[in-house]
């Protein structure tokens, strides 16, 4: 119960907070300055998702309780308190979650479908596990999670940043990062260091060494209540990546009054007016050239070819037959004629063999 009314306390610090700084603005302003444009509005980064426990949101409009279906524009700040945990989801198709006692701002967000688009995400205190979108997928460079003393790259990636402060129970203060899928980088001022799949990596800045690889996951990176359906969903909004951008870039294109793509033109017949004027324009100009046109060849039925090819087959056929059989005539009459050659030179022998008597 405490612990409840520290939290409604600090919302409605929040709120004081906006009040005053509302109501004090128009003394800062001199009578005589002309009245200012209202500022273009910030674009829509994501929608909150999922919610449970005591989370915030501020921006420009001031502080107020996060609730489902509530809009999150680019340069709010989401902050969850103890057992608390939201799921946004974020104009690119990515997903957050963001875990109990964090705080993140959403630094500059463009989801546009073209080479404006940017993601970027300042990690105050806490944890959070981001399934990226098209940007992390088109446009991987212009994803970056930053905390106060590291710089977090992606190549298409699932991975939970997560930074520490001196104090918390969790662990050594510094910066940490799990990848899940892909890979990411994690930039610091005494180096760089590459993180692969079910790896974690960690900076603390005080120990005057670059970001490692740890040899094990740290045990406070563990799933949280929701962490089923926020799987569950980043999985969905993943295999719809592309289609979701094709959508956008069509809907960006008609806020502009930009006409939508239009399918690719089908070839159309040619008809046959045009044709014959086309083959006599030609005819003339080979006329004038002094080129003889040689006459079309007149095409033979289809109906004749298979017939001639049958016939010619018919009589190859037929002679490979007569062959055959000369030839098997001459096997069967080569005995006769060598008996007939012997008979003489066996008659001679007889003859001979009875003179000898």
């Amino acid at each position: 119960m405490r612990e409840h009314l520290l939290r409604l306390t600090l919302v409605a610090g929040a709120f004081a907070a906006t009040l005053a700084f509302a109501q004090d603005k128009p003394a800062a302003v001199a009578p005589a300055a002309a009245p200012t444009a209202p500022a273009a509005e910030a674009p829509v980064a994501g929608l909150v998702d999922f919610v449970e426990g005591d989370a915030m949101l501020e921006g420009r409009s001031g502080a107020r309780i996060a609730k489902a279906g509530d809009s999150v524009r680019s340069g709010e700040t989401v902050t969850t308190f103890a057992a608390a945990e939201v799921h946004l989801k974020m104009a690119d198709g990515a997903y957050l979650s963001l875990r109990e006692n964090s705080k993140i701002t959403i630094t500059s967000y463009v989801a546009n479908g073209d080479d404006g688009d940017e993601s970027l995400i300042d990690l105050a205190r806490g944890a959070f596990r981001s399934v990226t979108g098209w940007i992390g997928r088109f446009r991987p460079k212009a994803y970056q999670v930053r905390t106060p003393i590291v710089t977090i790259g992606i190549r298409g990636t699932d991975h939970e940043p997560t930074h520490l402060l001196p104090g918390d129970p969790r662990g050594e203060p510094g910066t940490y990062d799990k990848v899940n899928e892909g890979s990411t980088v994690m930039r610091s001022p005494r180096g760089t260091v590459e993180v692969a799949p079910n790896q974690a990596a960690f900076f603390n800045i005080d120990r005057r060494e670059p970001p490692r690889v740890l040899a094990s996951v740290p045990s406070f990176f563990r799933p949280a209540r929701n962490e089923q359906r926020f799987a569950e969903r980043a999985r969905e909004s993943a295999r719809t990546t592309g289609t979701q951008r094709a959508q956008r870039i069509e809907a960006v294109g008609k806020e502009r009054g930009q006409p939508p793509a239009k399918p690719p033109a089908q070839a159309k017949p040619v008809a046959a007016k045009p044709a014959a004027r086309a083959s006599e324009a030609a005819k003339g100009a080979a006329q004038k050239r002094g080129l003889a046109q040689k006459p079309a060849a007149t095409p033979k039925p289809a109906a004749q070819k298979p017939a001639a090819m049958r016939e010619k087959a018919e009589r190859r056929a037929e002679a490979r037959r007569q062959a055959e059989q000369r030839k098997s005539e001459k096997a069967k009459s080569r005995p006769e004629i060598q008996r007939k050659r012997q008979q003489p030179a066996a008659k001679a022998k007889a003859r001979r063999f009875d003179e000898a008597k």
